[in-house]
């Protein structure tokens, strides 16, 4: 018999704040996270706006020696993954893990990591030490601070964690393929505990730079911001960025059970497809990305009848939008009129390599509350998004139970998860 995955833990950074909790209480209040970018000079740039995380001070969680070696990207992991395992009743009152008192038990623990854009704050800061005041002044943390992989490095340190390690760079569905990967490791047996989800600090000038070139990002954002992310709605021009992360931890359910562990949810399916159409634009017909969701939910053992809520990647990119549209009718056929779609993130901002794992948290919290968030700043339907995008407001229902997160990203890739309240 095929073992059930199931979450008992999660810690989630958004542009609200620290934790869950008040992520949730922002969205239902219908309050946009999305400010004017503050932390360097977007005179020469289209998006000028993003989902920041403001007044959030690294040293009330780790220690400043921790700090100046890591970049932000890994400092948001380690604080939501610190939350995640206190959930899980697998932190000790020392703060350490509780694996770490057997050697056994740190090789049972694994962890996948979803990133795109790596730690380019860092990396920034010391190109400019090298070529204002020479090589002397850089950093010695530099080479171990900015690459993707460097949140699993420090994550393994930090927490003991000596068994499987992977990090997912897929752009917008780097979360999703992470946490994928950490269930079918769960269900093959190749661990006891897997650690995943994404974290993003994508607010550097080059990194700012780097997406504008893609044509993705919202040129609104030049002059306005709390409302220029617009998910299918007919002004829609493009994403803006956002701080964050989010983490959860998985086990199987039958491991969870013994221990006493709080059960959120059950993961039941997961499946990823790709275009191999575009390197930036996503295939019109929507086939490949329609497969995904129906080859997570065949896995998940449920039709598209029984989904009650989809969380779309929602990327407000025009084409994207009408292809996911697309690619949601062609999975759900004629339960597509039925089911709602909504997208939290255009209140508070796209995460990248964190977009999925927040989306997978925010799908948890309405599960628990049987309320559906709204798409923020959606006003009129764009031309060809003919669905129930759940417009602005929050929707509270009879049945919550069986959710569809999806993602893709840059290259074609898609990813899906399915999520089921937990009895």
């Amino acid at each position: 018999m095929v073992a059930k995955i199931v979450i008992t833990g999660m810690g989630v950074l958004s542009p609200y704040g620290v934790g869950p909790d008040v992520l949730w209480e922002k969205l239902l209040a219908g309050e946009s996270g999305i400010t004017p970018l503050t932390a360097f000079d977007t005179s020469h740039l289209q998006c000028r706006a993003g989902g920041q995380l403001l007044d959030f001070k690294p040293t009330n969680y780790l220690s400043p020696r921790v700090v100046r070696k890591i970049d932000l990207f890994s400092t948001y992991a380690l604080v939501a993954v610190q939350a995640a395992l206190k959930q899980a009743d697998l932190l000790l009152e020392s703060g350490k893990p509780k694996w770490s008192q057997q050697e056994q038990g740190s090789n049972r623990v694994g962890l996948c990591i979803g990133n795109n854009l790596g730690g380019w704050q860092y990396a920034e800061r010391e190109l400019r030490h090298l070529w204002q005041q020479g090589p002397r002044e850089v950093s010695p943390y530099m080479a171990t601070a900015w690459f993707p992989a460097a949140v699993q490095g420090n994550m393994s340190i930090q927490y003991g964690i000596k068994g499987i390690g992977r990090t997912f760079l897929s752009d917008r569905a780097s979360a999703a393929m992470s946490i994928g990967h950490a269930a079918d490791c769960l269900q093959r047996g190749k661990v006891d505990i897997m650690i995943a989800g994404g974290t993003e600090a994508p607010f550097s000038p080059y990194a700012a730079l780097c997406y504008e070139t893609s044509g993705l990002m919202s040129k609104q954002a030049q002059t306005q911001s709390s409302d220029s992310y617009r998910p299918f709605d007919a002004r829609h021009d493009g994403l803006v960025a956002a701080d964050g992360a989010a983490f959860f931890v998985l086990e199987r359910a039958e491991d969870a059970l013994e221990r006493g562990a709080p059960i959120l949810a059950e993961l039941s399916g997961w499946a990823s497809t790709y275009d191999g159409y575009d390197a930036v634009q996503p295939a019109p017909d929507g086939q490949r990305y329609a497969a995904a969701m129906t080859q997570a939910l065949k896995k998940a053992n449920k039709s598209a009848q029984e989904v009650d809520c989809i969380f779309a990647a929602g990327s407000a990119v025009p084409n994207e939008d009408i292809s996911e549209t697309r690619a949601i009718r062609l999975a759900f056929e004629g339960a597509a009129e039925r089911v709602p779609v909504s997208t939290p993130k255009a209140a508070f901002g796209n995460m990248f390599g964190a977009a999925t794992a927040v989306d997978m948290a925010i799908a948890i919290q309405a599960m628990r509350q049987h309320i559906i968030p709204g798409t923020l700043n959606l006003d009129q339907v764009a031309p060809e998004c003919d669905l129930d995008y759940v417009p602005n407001t929050a929707r509270p229902v009879e049945q919550l139970d069986t959710c569809l997160v999806n993602a893709r990203g840059i290259g074609g890739t898609n990813a899906s998860l399915v999520l089921q309240s937990w009895s």
